[in-house]
């Protein structure tokens, strides 16, 4: 039998992360660390989900937990650092980001999170 060469390269080069769309994400608060982490999917890229006008970490967004984490704290050191976000999984379709999202938040609360879940879930 003839055995299959490996690759020692990847075929193709991975997107920066402000680049990657279609994810579920973690991030957390640079100080505060785990108390004070987030659990959130997009469609969009990261970047755009962080830094847009409705996006986390932009002045004018509205609920956002990120932002009342860093206005409820008022500690400078306090910050979210966008290169240390955790990608935990990607899917092609909404749903499937949807119902990864729920399966973490229902079992692993975050506590920046403010929602229990993205969709509906019937399981133990």
């Amino acid at each position: 039998k003839k055995k299959k060469k490996k690759n020692m390269f990847a075929y193709k080069d991975r997107l920066p992360l402000s680049c990657r769309s279609c994810v579920v994400y973690y991030t957390q608060c640079a100080k505060c660390g785990p108390s004070a982490a987030y659990v959130g999917k997009t469609k969009n890229t990261l970047h755009e989900r962080f830094y847009s006008s409705s996006g986390h970490l932009h002045p004018s967004s509205k609920n956002s937990a990120l932002l009342g984490h860093l206005d409820s704290t008022r500690d400078p050191e306090c910050e979210f650092i966008f290169r240390d976000i955790k990608i935990l999984d990607t899917a092609k379709h909404d749903y499937k980001l949807r119902y990864v999202e729920s399966i973490i938040l229902k079992y692993e609360k975050q506590n920046l999170n403010t929602q229990e879940r993205s969709i509906p879930l019937n399981v133990v």
